[in-house]
């Protein structure tokens, strides 16, 4: 708990360390940041589209998942 929490008595209630693998753990009301992505846009591929509520977005960034480990990537872009 940091200096000023102990001072002003602050909780630390719904703090990321409490979150537990539950992505809804910190959702709350009127979020400014547009709240939860679904479960579908979460899993989606970075190539894919994924359309929502109307909205058509670009899957998540990241890298591609493509079955291989890190191990054989590196392999395939330096033989």
């Amino acid at each position: 708990m940091g200096f000023l929490n102990r001072i002003l008595g602050s909780s630390r209630r719904g703090s990321a360390a409490k979150q537990e693998a539950d992505p809804e753990a910190l959702d709350s009301e009127d979020d400014p940041r547009g709240g939860l992505q679904s479960h579908k846009y979460r899993t989606a591929d970075p190539r894919d589209v994924v359309e929502e509520d109307g909205t058509v977005m670009s899957g998540p960034g990241g890298a591609p998942q493509e079955g291989t480990t890190p191990d054989e990537r590196r392999e395939e872009q330096n033989p």
